[in-house]
């Protein structure tokens, strides 16, 4: 089964993007309720769209024999042309408005955890200050996925804390970070007394740390292997999805974890936390701004990239 253009675009009083965005919404959320609350639709409207759609293709798109909402094969490929067909159109809006001299429209972004989570809502506070007309879709993700979906066009631009896909991709850096060994301070394990350790004895700690595809760990794990230790040598004790979790669970005295300083600056600073300082151990890493390496920009993505070049230096929060 395939999807032709000329039948896609032959019928818009049916088959118009409202639709397909709604469609896309049910089957990303899993949730006819769900998908109404994101478009800003009443349920019975979304039903009514996802109807309509069936009515003309003349085939089932949702499953309707399980109590989940899954997509059938065909709800699944028309899944997959509308995300793209939604990406033509906001691209063709955002070029089209660059015509009028205008900064106005929609500028996708992703943000790995600690640029997404700590350092980019402050940026995009100030941006939107400055260009009111311009909205912000921003994403927070690893590092991995970030890149991903860069490559994939999913996301304009990305600000990430490793170089991944070097080939693909443009690296920018934007700012420093540090990553640090930090306890609670209260935890019962003899290393949290000491002032400093050696990179010897790091095997010998209870460590948290973040999923695979996470720039914070990507990173340690390269210093450590130049200093000779490899992660096989590791105590891991737990292998948590966002800085947020493993903050948590430092906090919860579950182990100690190699961490971003600008993450745990407060915990620091309340005393929660301590820093135990590794003897000829530094992990400095930079964020990088990113974007596709063999594709030009668009209007809106180099407004953003100017804007942050400019104020690249309030972004150091170490």
């Amino acid at each position: 089964m395939g999807l032709k253009w000329s039948k896609i675009l032959k019928d818009l009083k049916v088959f118009d993007l409202k639709k397909l965005e709604v469609f896309v919404k049910v089957i990303e959320t899993g949730s006819f309720s769900k998908a109404a609350e994101l478009c800003h639709l009443t349920q019975p409207t979304v039903s009514g769209h996802i109807k309509q759609l069936e009515e003309y293709y003349e085939v089932p798109l949702i499953d309707r024999h399980t109590r989940e909402v899954k997509p059938t094969p065909a709800g699944l490929l028309l899944h997959r042309y509308a995300k793209h067909i939604l990406r033509l159109w906001e691209e063709f809006e955002r070029e089209m408005h660059s015509y009028k001299g205008g900064q106005k429209g929609k500028l996708r972004i992703g943000g790995s955890t600690i640029p997404g989570q700590y350092i980019l809502p402050f940026v995009l506070c100030r941006f939107n200050q400055k260009f009111p007309k311009i909205k912000i879709n921003l994403q927070i993700a690893d590092t991995k996925v970030v890149a991903e979906g860069v490559v994939k066009g999913e996301l304009e631009l990305g600000i990430i804390g490793a170089k991944v896909m070097p080939h693909q991709l443009h690296f920018e850096p934007v700012c420093n970070d540090e990553i640090i060994l930090v306890i609670h301070k209260d935890y019962p394990h003899e290393i949290a007394q000491k002032k400093q350790i050696t990179v010897e004895e790091i095997p010998d700690i209870p460590l948290i740390i973040r999923e695979k595809g996470s720039g914070t760990w990507l990173t340690t794990q390269n210093t450590l292997k130049k200093l000779g230790l490899s992660p096989q040598r590791l105590n891991v004790v737990a292998e948590l999805g966002s800085t947020e979790a493993v903050r948590q669970a430092v906090k919860a005295k579950l182990g100690a974890s190699f961490i971003s300083e600008i993450a745990v600056k407060e915990d620091l600073e309340r005393g929660i936390f301590k820093k135990i300082e590794v003897k000829n151990l530094v992990i400095k890493r930079h964020f990088y701004l990113i974007y596709p390496s063999k594709k030009s920009l668009a209007p809106l993505a180099e407004i953003f990239i100017d804007f942050l070049k400019e104020s690249s230096s309030s972004m150091e929060q170490d």
